[in-house]
């Protein structure tokens, strides 16, 4: 019997399938807002990830000031015992997404599909939503399958691996990014919300990219949502809304992850103050850290990220070719290839020299 022939659309007819642009000329100064992206939100996942499912407050009650010696404030453990330094499924499933896309020169379904059933069957974390869709053995219809059993689908999930899509198609037009933005949600979100949430997340990571004020943007990104879910994303997302709000859905959503993180960045001016306050509220810390932080870290560059947090940031990802590790070396060098750019050369050893 023949086998059935692969479908090229995915939920909402969004294809399964779709190819990188070429590769941008970014100066100097751009690149480093790439790798500022990237970078910005494992740092922000890991920073948050102790602090998970936690009261508002407890990270400035832990932390009152800055710990400026050792690895800071990057304290390890949590509900996963996290190492120190060390980020969570946020930033794996980012690195598996973005590394089929490098290396498949595409958003691939069936590919992306593979590399997170990979990932997950090692996975120290994974959100309960994203989990029993991958239990499913096809992508076909997985999504909705979970979403019938649950009800529900939409959780900050899709949202927070989406910052490598937004720097591979950071040269493109923002409507073919939104669009990958939502494809590559589609996978595991039913809920179409999930998928507009973090095409606005991309959008707002490209704009800043490119030089422009995130916030600022955010009216001409919001016109381009679909009339169904416009409305309650400019609500949640303008200067007016204040977080942990009663009536509001939790941080798990995509909602009130993408306004939290949003917020975070519209009242702090330093990448520092951006993810404190964003941890500072509670929740699912590590997820919307990592939202601020792909947008703050854009924004702000690589260079405004505290050397206390990028230098010990690192973790591993179970790849189809084995486990990868990564530091902040490797974290950056990522970063620069989702823009086809190969990593920084190292600095040769210079031999030991008395003096002149």
């Amino acid at each position: 019997m023949n086998e059935p022939e692969r479908p090229d659309t995915i939920a909402e007819g969004l294809a399964s399938s779709i190819a990188l642009p070429p590769s941008p000329s970014f100066d100097a100064i751009t690149v480093q807002r790439v790798i500022g992206a990237f970078c910005g939100s494992a740092v922000g996942d890991a920073l948050g990830a102790p602090f998970e499912f936690l009261p508002p407050g407890s990270y400035r009650a832990r932390f009152p000031q800055p710990v400026l010696g050792d690895t800071g404030e990057m304290c390890g453990g949590g509900p996963f015992n996290w190492r120190r330094g060390e980020f969570t499924d946020d930033t794996q499933m980012a690195i598996a997404l973005g590394q089929s896309i490098v290396e498949c020169g595409r958003f691939d379904a069936d590919d992306v599909w593979s590399r997170f059933q990979t990932w997950r069957r090692s996975a120290k974390d994974c959100g309960i939503l994203t989990g029993r869709v991958l239990s499913q053995p096809d992508w076909v219809n997985a999504a909705e399958i979970a979403h019938n059993a649950t009800g529900r689908s939409g959780a900050n999930g899709a949202l927070m691996r989406v910052t490598p899509v937004a720097l591979a198609w950071c040269g493109a037009d923002e409507e073919t990014l939104m669009t990958v933005a939502r494809a590559q949600a589609a996978l595991t979100h039913f809920d179409s919300a999930a998928g507009w949430g973090a095409a606005i997340g991309a959008a707002l990571i490209r704009r800043a990219v490119l030089g422009e004020d995130p916030i600022a943007a955010l009216p001409e990104v919001l016109i381009q949502v679909d009339s169904d879910h416009r409305e309650r994303f400019a609500q949640m997302l303008d200067a007016s809304w204040e977080p942990n709000r009663a009536d509001d859905p939790s941080n798990g959503s995509v909602w009130t992850c993408l306004a939290q993180a949003v917020w975070a960045v519209r009242h702090n001016d330093r990448f520092e103050d951006v993810l404190v306050a964003a941890i500072d509220l509670g929740g699912d810390t590590d997820t919307v850290a990592t939202v601020a932080g792909a947008i703050a870290g854009a924004r702000d560059s690589v260079q405004a990220i505290p050397s206390r947090w990028l230098t010990y940031t690192n973790g591993e990802l179970e790849t189809p070719s084995g486990v990868m590790k990564f530091d902040n070396a490797s974290l950056q060098d990522f970063a620069r290839s989702l823009i086809g750019r190969g990593p920084v050369s190292a600095t040769p050893t210079e031999p030991p020299a008395g003096p002149d």
